[in-house]
């Protein structure tokens, strides 16, 4: 199988499985929300953004720099999966307590700290799950990590949907969360240890400490994104209260939902980038300009469409009690468009071992978003969060551009691939802005279609383009 074929492959079972779990996913948050409200949503999402801002230390990077070393040598598995279960193990009495003294000291309600007390045991099972999951992206077997998304799903929806047939109070919910990772480590384990490889349990010291401290750009890259993601609902819970976070919430899980699009294709190329690192830097940069190529075209349209729209999904998706929830994803819309096209330059970065330098922007952008925070929040509430993140996915993505433009000029890729979206999306953009009344499903579809049509009138697709999509068609 050719490469092109094992990535459309790849991409195909990642997407699929994306795909059924974004639309049984979109379903029990849906209804969970207008469930709960604003209120107790807010606390889930609470737990949620602050458990796994803690839950970081029960990684510290290892899973991402297995499937780096495991993809370029398969026959390492039983030793990554031994050694790192074990550190695992002791991470995860960390992370518990750590939670607890944390919970405790901060002074939240009782059913606050009960909610983030399962939401962390949750988070500690989807660890353990992540670990296996790095050994199916390493083998290049993307579909057990695609079944697992669909199971993870599909037991959320079933588990929702009875807490609220039976009436059940908040706690509940935070246990559907814990029983299905559960269920899906399980899963995980089982295949793993199946299809690929059992693991070592002879512990080897120096083994642990060079992984570990080769591992930690890893950790340290994947703590300063999350605190510039998630840091903003822990501290809008703090400034303005659990309401304001339920409206904040409902915005993200939209753009949140979004970001299957950028992780799939990436997840795919993680193992591929790190191969053609060592075996042709002309193929890599090939891989990565195609990538980066086809994240703008997506995400530019969505991004212009989102802000034209934003009112009428936000009332038909959740109803008018989060009518709020507007402006935040309007201006969301593009953080989320900025994280599109800084999917390709972070996973450059990393499977050429260069992920200290990767570190290094996070924690700028880190800093900056706290900062924005502490000012804007009290200024704008949930909006200036928003607008935060947008400010911060900007500034970390100029950074990997320019180091990366420093190895291969990026000016005509940058200009004419951005420039042309932006003609294709304007005109897209009108169209709807012109239509907004008409039914938002044929609205899209409709949009689509002009903003493709339009970005081939202004070749926005090059010769290249078309033969490598002829050769995933299998032509």
């Amino acid at each position: 199988m050719t490469t092109v074929k094992k990535i459309a492959k790849n991409s195909l079972f990642l997407l699929s499985g994306q795909i059924i779990s974004l639309v049984f996913g979109f379903f029990y948050f849906v209804y969970m929300a207008r469930y709960l409200g604003a209120e107790d949503l807010g606390v889930l999402s609470f737990a949620l953004s602050f458990t796994l801002i803690i839950g970081l230390l029960g990684d510290l990077g290892l899973s991402s720099l297995m499937t780096r070393e495991v993809s370029r040598n398969q026959s390492l598995a039983p030793k990554y999966l031994g050694n790192i279960f074990f550190i695992k193990v002791l991470l995860a009495i960390v992370t518990f307590g750590v939670v607890i003294a944390a919970t405790n000291i901060l002074g939240y309600s009782e059913q606050t700290i009960k909610v983030v007390y399962l939401i962390t045991l949750s988070n500690i099972a989807t660890s353990f799950t992540q670990t296996f999951n790095s050994i199916f992206q390493a083998f290049e077997r993307f579909e057990y990590q695609s079944i697992g998304m669909v199971l993870n799903s599909a037991l959320m929806l079933i588990g929702i949907f009875f807490a609220i047939k039976q009436n059940f109070d908040l706690i509940y919910f935070a246990f559907v969360y814990l029983i299905v990772s559960v269920i899906l480590l399980v899963y995980s384990f089982t295949f793993c240890l199946w299809k690929f490889a059992i693991p070592s349990l002879k512990i080897d010291w120096n083994f642990w400490k060079q992984t570990i401290l080769e591992s930690m750009p890893f950790w340290l890259n994947s703590v300063f994104v999350i605190i510039y993601f998630k840091i903003d609902m822990v501290m809008l819970s703090t400034m303005d209260g659990d309401a304001v976070v339920g409206w904040y919430a409902a915005s993200y899980r939209l753009i949140d939902s979004l970001g299957f699009i950028p992780a799939v294709l990436m997840s795919t190329m993680y193992p591929v980038f790190s191969k053609l690192h060592v075996s042709s830097k002309d193929s890599l940069e090939f891989a990565f300009r195609k990538s980066f190529k086809i994240l703008v075209i997506i995400a530019i349209p969505i991004g212009i469409g989102t802000t034209i729209l934003a009112e009428k999904i936000i009332i038909l998706i959740y109803s008018v009690e989060y009518a709020p929830s507007v402006i935040a994803l309007q201006v969301l819309i593009w953080a989320s468009v900025l994280s599109f096209i800084n999917f390709t330059p972070a996973t450059y970065l990393t499977s050429t071992n260069k992920q200290r330098t990767l570190m290094i922007f996070t924690f700028l952008g880190a800093i900056l978003n706290i900062i924005l925070n502490l000012i804007l929040i009290p200024l704008f509430s949930y909006n200036g969060a928003a607008v935060a993140t947008v400010i911060t996915e900007f500034f970390v993505g100029l950074l990997m551009v320019y180091n990366i433009h420093r190895v291969q000029n990026l000016s005509i890729l940058l200009s004419d691939v951005i420039l042309k979206s932006l003609i294709a999306g304007a005109l897209m953009g009108v169209f709807i802005f012109t239509f907004r009344s008409y039914t938002l499903v044929l609205l899209i579809l409709f949009a689509a279609v002009i903003y493709f049509i339009t970005l081939y009138i202004v070749n926005g697709f090059e010769k290249e383009d078309i033969i490598l999509f002829n050769q995933v068609l299998g032509r």
